[in-house]
């Protein structure tokens, strides 16, 4: 294939998948692209079947798997410090907008001008949420510079989703119950994944399952996401105020609800695609009855409808 023409259907291929256009992501296209029979095409199909959008998440990994040139380690730290670095100077304004709007908030409260003090404490609870969603980047970034490795299926990982398994998960409460913190525990479920895998096939419904892991690490990008069984996601959050956590997973839900998954080949939407989640506060070693406690909140959820956090009010 010409190399105009190889370049043109990677964009094409970025364009369809929400990819951006980085250096390592057209990489991945290019190769896709110029060998389709290949090891990472036949992985890429596998990920896409049913017509799903390949996630960035997935596309990391199948990078790290198929897309190195050096050690590991090196080609990873390489790869991201330069795809990253300019992010630095987009969160600095976002912080310093977020600043300078609060500011002007608050001197417009102290003032003679009648303020909607109902607007500035919605607007103090946003800044909570942008300011915590900040930090969860800069963290991020921070790791990619000074050399965090990838999160990739193997060692106590989920095959499917690369999440914690639940040898990693039971190794992560050990950590929490040696803490002896209080913790804020989230179980979630997409709704009716037993009608998808009838409907479409367990394959679908393994896509449908590693874009729900996605979509869930987006919103939760400073923890660590445990597959605790087929189609039960936990989060565990520490630090974070009840009402944050509930708010962090509804936008989680409604991110999910968001997508539009597409059928390959009849462009057929999935769906409509909803999840719920069971929310309880633990502490210390309390962490089974926290499942237990969270199973039961999303279970009696799902028989309410479905698609919100139950439990804790």
């Amino acid at each position: 294939m010409p190399s105009f023409d190889l370049a043109r259907e990677a964009l094409a291929f970025l364009e369809r998948h929400r990819l951006d256009p980085s250096p390592a992501y057209q990489d991945l296209a290019s190769r896709y692209v110029a060998n389709p029979h290949s090891p990472l095409a036949r992985d890429i199909d596998e990920h896409t079947d049913g017509g799903l959008r390949l996630t960035a998440d997935a596309a990391t990994m199948l990078i790290d798997r198929y897309c190195r040139d050096g050690p590991p380690e090196v080609t990873w730290r390489e790869r991201n410090v330069a795809m990253q670095a300019d992010e630095l100077g987009s969160l600095a304004a976002d912080a310093h907008d977020l600043t300078r709007t609060l500011g002007a908030d608050i001197g417009a409260a102290g003032g003679r001008v009648p303020v909607d003090q109902d607007a500035i404490v919605a607007r103090l609870a946003q800044a909570e949420r942008e300011l915590a969603d900040l930090r969860g980047e800069l963290a991020r970034l921070r790791d990619a510079i000074t050399g965090g490795a990838p999160r990739v299926a193997g060692h106590e990982r989920d095959g499917l989703t690369a999440a914690l398994d639940q040898a990693g998960g039971e190794r992560l409460f050990r950590e929490v119950a040696l803490s002896g913190r209080s913790y804020v525990m989230i179980l979630f479920g997409i709704d009716g994944l037993v009608g998808i895998n009838a409907r479409y096939g367990r394959s679908v419904g393994n896509n449908v399952l590693s874009a729900f892991a996605a979509t869930l690490r987006e919103s939760f990008p400073d923890e660590e996401l445990i597959r605790w069984s087929g189609n039960e996601f936990i989060v565990v959050l520490r630090d974070v105020a009840l009402t944050m956590a509930r708010a962090l997973a509804e936008e989680a839900l409604d991110a999910f609800h968001a997508r539009r998954l597409k059928l390959r080949g009849s462009g057929d939407v999935i769906g409509p695609l909803t999840a719920s989640a069971g929310i309880v506060v633990g502490k210390g070693d309390e962490t089974t009855a926290s499942i237990e406690q969270a199973r039961a909140n999303l279970a009696a959820g799902a028989a309410a409808g479905g698609r919100d956090v139950y439990g804790t009010v």
